[in-house]
């Protein structure tokens, strides 16, 4: 346990910790933990994957008073890519060493605020709802985190002030309000995600020369900002939550493509604007266990707003609904399993990904894991996998696979070597599919502290 001290002086947006060994004491719990990651395709020919990056994570946490308990965060991440275009830029660090340090979380708690039954917590933080594991459609206040494109349901915590009253023992009710929407982190490998701008339509005898985007965000005022509510209670041996978001969908989507000739030759740029529509989503939630099976189901309505596009070009001016009014539903409903002789099960079905939109575009992943430990827990030896059906009808022409076999390693309680490989494949147009190209080996060592 390590001490500094500090002060918390009250502002108009939060609070501020100011370093002082004149002003107050207080203890502070430091932790954190360090993710080495190397990965290598072996597509083809096998070569080192520059995606992946090396985390080093460093928490404090400390609790001043009794009301009052602080909580920062810190990611420092370390590409393995070379960037120097030149002699002279490698006299630049980040150019050999592409590297970002984040402040990742930092907000204050404030219990018993105002009334006994109230708690606040403001500031830059992860707001994690639902029940299933990791592939939740009722998570919507933080944005998609797809820095690693294979790790599913991350998310980027964001600033937020989030209330909870606790109306009984059993039963309490959040309120979230997020001054701004925050976008969607995504992967510097080549994981399509949101489409290509060289499929969208061109004009006959035309030739895509030069592309570019503008990204255009909700203006910054406070009738923009976002707003979420929950109430969470327990039934018997089962929990559940009713909620419901209103905000923007933190996935930009096309409005506007401008298509403009750059010489008589059929030679054409093509300007593509994006926005983020408003969406609302209504929630259910709930887990439990039945047989010593563990089982969750959530499910999420979401109400968004029409987006069409305009598409300008020489010949004329088209509209286009990309994105109806019409509602649709996510789901994922799982459970999991641990025998008597230790084999764990875990399975889940989800309907609609995180960047899936639309009631014609969700798709559908059955996602499924078993592993054992052995040696007192020290090895753990585990396959997971993925099918990913786009249209059970002509399930041979829409389909996607992943298979993720593993061993890891503990030598002692806080490190972990894992070794393991990420073979895809499926059809064009599938989510998978479009990575096949990316099967690999990782070799990951995880150290905390």
């Amino acid at each position: 346990m390590t001490k500094i001290s500090f002060c918390v002086i009250p502002t108009l947006l939060g609070v501020s910790i100011v370093s002082s060994p004149n002003l107050c004491m207080g203890e502070v719990d430091i932790s954190g933990n360090l993710k080495l990651d190397k990965r290598f395709l072996i597509t083809d020919s096998v070569r080192i994957a520059d995606y992946p990056y090396h985390e080093l994570n460093l928490r404090l946490q400390s609790k001043p008073s009794k009301n009052l308990s602080l909580y920062t965060s810190m990611k420092f991440r370390l590409w393995d890519q070379n960037l120097a275009s030149s002699s002279a830029e490698l006299t630049e660090f980040s150019t050999n060493n592409p590297y970002e340090l984040f402040l990742w979380e930092a907000y204050a708690d404030l219990y018993s605020f105002i009334f006994d039954e109230l708690d606040l917590r403001i500031g830059k933080q992860r707001i994690a709802w639902g029940t299933a594991d990791k592939l939740n459609p009722t998570d919507n206040l933080n944005p998609d985190d797809f820095s690693d494109p294979l790790n599913f349901g991350e998310k980027v915590p964001t600033e937020a002030v989030n209330a909870t009253y606790n109306l009984t023992d059993e039963y309490n009710l959040s309120a979230v309000c997020l001054p701004s929407l925050k976008p969607i982190l995504l992967p510097r490998g080549e994981f399509p995600l949101l489409g290509d701008a060289n499929a969208l339509p061109l004009p006959p005898g035309t030739n895509l020369v030069e592309s570019m985007e503008h990204l255009t965000f909700p203006d910054r005022k406070p009738e923009n900002s976002m707003y979420a509510i929950k109430l969470s209670g327990k039934v018997e041996e089962y929990d559940f939550s009713l909620s419901y978001f209103w905000g923007y969908d933190d996935v930009p989507i096309a409005n506007k493509l401008v298509v403009t000739p750059v010489d008589t030759l059929g030679n054409v740029k093509l300007d593509t604007y994006l926005g983020f529509p408003e969406i609302r989503a209504a929630g259910f939630d709930c887990a439990g266990e039945l047989f010593s099976i563990g089982l969750w189901g959530e499910a999420a309505v979401f109400l968004p707003e029409e987006v069409k596009m305009r598409i300008e070009m020489p010949t004329g001016v088209q509209d286009t609904t990309i994105l109806s009014d019409e509602s649709y539903v996510k789901f994922t409903v799982g459970g999991d399993y641990t025998s008597e002789t230790g084999i764990y099960i875990n399975a889940q079905w989800m309907h609609g990904f995180f960047t899936e939109r639309g009631k014609d575009n969700l798709e559908d992943y059955i996602m499924a894991g078993i592993e054992q430990k052995f040696k007192n827990d020290e090895i753990k030896v585990g396959v997971a996998g993925g099918l990913e059906i786009k249209d059970v009808e002509d399930l041979e022409e829409n389909y996607g696979t992943v298979i993720i076999p593993e061993v890891s390693y503990a030598p002692t309680d806080n490190v972990k070597l894992l070794f393991g490989a990420f073979f895809l494949d499926g059809k064009l147009g599938t989510l998978f599919g479009g990575w096949k190209e990316q099967n690999q080996l990782y070799f990951k060592t995880e150290v905390s502290f």
